[in-house]
């Protein structure tokens, strides 16, 4: 199993909702399957400023997709 691990942003506009629905079947025509949302603190920049809250999308493949048709 293989897994694939994107940040998605905290905030979502219309026009980002669409992005990450765009994000989300791009990673489908891969062979991953959406396997879960998790919320994460980063650091500011260079370790300094105000952590920052976002989420990650958390995908897995079984199997690598198939290149024949």
């Amino acid at each position: 199993m293989k897994y694939r691990i994107q940040p998605i942003g905290k905030e979502f506009s219309d026009k980002a909702v669409k992005a990450l629905e765009d994000k989300l079947n791009a990673a489908h025509e891969k062979g991953y399957k959406f396997h879960s949302v998790m919320e994460v603190s980063q650091p500011g920049c260079a370790g300094f400023g105000a952590p920052s809250i976002t989420y990650l999308a958390i995908f897995e493949q079984e199997h690598e997709p198939s290149t024949y048709t």
